[in-house]
This record gives C-alpha cells, sequence and structure tokens, in this order.
C-alpha cells in the first residue's frame, strides 16, 4: 500500500513508475507484507523506517537552482522531474542551458525559466554529462548512450553506430566554437577524439573529465577518478593527489586555472608552475564538481548534502553557501558572466534505492 500526506499531489508519468509533484513535500512509502521467513532484524529495519518517514518531512522532488548574481543568491526552480539530474551545461554565447540525468531524462530550460523535458524517445539509459557549445550539443552515458542536438536540444539524435555498448561514457567536451571536435571519457581508460578515435590514457581508471581553454581549442588535459590525469597533447601522465576525484573545470579563459574537486572537500588548482596545489575549501562534504561563474574570479563547487562553495579570487578562498537545499548536488556549470546553473539528486530516489524492501520503483 501506499501512504502520503494530504499536501503529496500523485501524478503519473510512465506506465511502471508512480512520481511525486518536485514543489511537495511527501512521506511516501512502500510497503509489503512481511512474510514469516524474515528475521527479526529486518522486520525492526522495515517499522522504523516507516516511523521515521511518518514523523519527518523529505523533500520529494529533484533540486535545480540559478544564480545570477556570481553565486552569492540561488533561487530554486521547478525541474518537472522526479529522475535524478547528473550534469548540467549553460552555453556561454546562446544562454542555451540543458540538463540530463537517470533513465534517460533530457531538459531544457526555456527563455521563461520553466525547464521542459525533451527526452528522446525510448532512452532509458542513464545520462552522466552534457557539454552546449555554440553550434551543438553533445551528451553521453551508460553502456555507450551518446547524443547530439543541433537545433538549441529542442531534438535530439541517438548515435545507435557510436559502437562502444559496453562502456559507460562519463564524460563530453569539446572546443566551444567546433562541434566536429570533441573529447569523450568513460570508464577503464576509454578516451575517444574526433580526430584520432580511441586513444589511451596509459591506465585502467575510469576518466570522469576534461577542460581547456575557451580559445584553445581541443580539451587539453584529462582527469581521472583516482587522482591521476593526462595531458592531451603530449600523452603525458601527472598525479593531481591520491584522493577520488568528483569533477573538474570544462572550460576556462580570462585567466581562470583548471581545477578539480572530489572527496572529503579536496579542491586543488593547477599552478602557472605546473604543479598542483591544494586549497582549503573549508568543508568535508564530497565535492561533485567545480566550475567558473565568472571568468578568471568567481568559482563555484557543488557536493553532498547540500554544499555549495563560492570562490571570489579565482579558487585561492573558499566559502559556504547556504542555499537551504540539503540534497546531493551533482553538478554546476556557469557562463563566465556571473550566471550560473545547479543540478542535484532525487532525496526520494536515492532513499528508496537503499530501503530493505523488495520490489520497490522510484
Amino acid at each position: 500500500m501506499f501512504l502520503s500526506a494530504e499536501e503529496t499531489s500523485v501524478s503519473r508519468n510512465s506506465e511502471d513508475s508512480a512520481f511525486l509533484k518536485p514543489d511537495r513535500y511527501a512521506m511516501f512509502v512502500a510497503v509489503e507484507c512481511l512474510s514469516s521467513e524474515e528475521n527479526a532484524i529486518t522486520t525492526f529495519i522495515r517499522h522504523t523506517v516507516l516511523l521515521f518517514l511518518l514523523t519527518v518531512k523529505v523533500s520529494a522532488g529533484t533540486p535545480i537552482m540559478h544564480t545570477s548574481d556570481n553565486g552569492e543568491n540561488w533561487s530554486l526552480e521547478e525541474s518537472n522531474t522526479n529522475f535524478s539530474l547528473n550534469d548540467v551545461s549553460v552555453s556561454i554565447a546562446t544562454g542555451t542551458v540543458i540538463a540530463v540525468g537517470d533513465h534517460g531524462v533530457v531538459l531544457r530550460r526555456e527563455d521563461n525559466g520553466i525547464w521542459t523535458d525533451v527526452s528522446p524517445g525510448g532512452l532509458t539509459e542513464d545520462l552522466y554529462s552534457v557539454a552546449v557549445g555554440v553550434s551543438g550539443i553533445m551528451a553521453c552515458g551508460a553502456e555507450g548512450t551518446l547524443l547530439s542536438s543541433f537545433d538549441n536540444g529542442c531534438s535530439w539524435r541517438v548515435w545507435t553506430e557510436f559502437g562502444y555498448d559496453d562502456i559507460d561514457l562519463l564524460s563530453v567536451n569539446f572546443d566551444p566554437t567546433h562541434m566536429n571536435s570533441f573529447l569523450i571519457t568513460g570508464e577503464d581508460g576509454f578516451l575517444y577524439s574526433s580526430t584520432d578515435g580511441v586513444v589511451t590514457a596509459g591506465n585502467d581508471t575510469d576518466m570522469i573529465g576534461s577542460c581547456g581553454k575557451l580559445c584553445g581549442g581541443f580539451p587539453e588535459v584529462v582527469l581521472g577518478r583516482n587522482g591521476t590525469g593526462y595531458f592531451v597533447e603530449n600523452s603525458q601522465g601527472f598525479t593531481v593527489a591520491e584522493v577520488q576525484l568528483g569533477g573538474t573545470t570544462e572550460i576556462v579563459s580570462g585567466g581562470s586555472r583548471y581545477m578539480v574537486a572530489g572527496e572529503s572537500g579536496c579542491i586543488y588548482r593547477y599552478e602557472a608552475e605546473g604543479d598542483w596545489k591544494q586549497m582549503n575549501s573549508g568543508t568535508s562534504e564530497d565535492l561533485n564538481d567545480i566550475c567558473f561563474v565568472s571568468w578568471g574570479t568567481t568559482a563555484c563547487a557543488v557536493g553532498n548534502n547540500g554544499t555549495v562553495l563560492i570562490s571570489n579570487d579565482n579558487g585561492s578562498l573558499w566559502r559556504g553557501i547556504d542555499t537551504g537545499i540539503h540534497s546531493n548536488l551533482t553538478a554546476v556549470s556557469g557562463n563566465g558572466s556571473g550566471t550560473a546553473f545547479i543540478v542535484g539528486k532525487n532525496i526520494l530516489s536515492e532513499f528508496f534505492e537503499i530501503l530493505p524492501f523488495s520490489g520497490i520503483k522510484n
């Protein structure tokens, strides 16, 4: 049976899934009958979880936040989805904003601030990365999924011929002025260059992202999840630190420096002398992404439990921003001129994944 608070509104978005509207608070529990074979511990856990949910309000939405004042103030926007979002990208030229997430969801922000579902029909694979450029958009995800759009994200082409169905593609990035020059990274050291095809990073770590200069063309640096890195031009490897990295700045310009963020609040900045210097972030929360909101000055990092950090001096000093959101924030993207967007996980979706119930669908 399903238990819901009076203010909860439930709508059926698909044949198999019941969803809660993201602007409501909900106590939404799926309870199945206990069998005689279940032990006392399982029964206790089930009853404890049920009592907890009946006494605590849980935000049911998928968070999207927007700033237009260099990250000092963030406004919550209705995402119109209950799938978790994994990445967001804003064009530095056209203002187009695209977010992607679990179950193949693709959202496009309209000029009036409304987020519209533009997901390709029939796509169910999780999407992990999106890159918006001047002339086009690319997105990638699980099981070799690769998408592109040439009409500002209104319609999408799925690259069924890409041919790497056994590889989870973790990031896509390209020369922001040339759509035909791109770099895709993936699990187990996978790198795909539009000019050279499949290349190798020299190890089997998951390659989580790449970054390059705005006017420098092709992405220059690739980062691995285990703290290793790779210079694209000369195939030289390097080590940032022995930490798990979550994200990297994708496009930098105007004196901005490459930066990466990761577990336990770590932030590393690439110095002029070629070394990576650890900066004091002021948090121990895992950080999942980092970007420049304004070129050369304001940077933003996001992470678990609603962590939002701002630096106004090119990443030297960091301070926390309280947005009132406590979801795990997965990605942030800025246009270099003071505007940025943050997306994150749906709290209820994450919670139901770890419940000791069987047959629960979010």
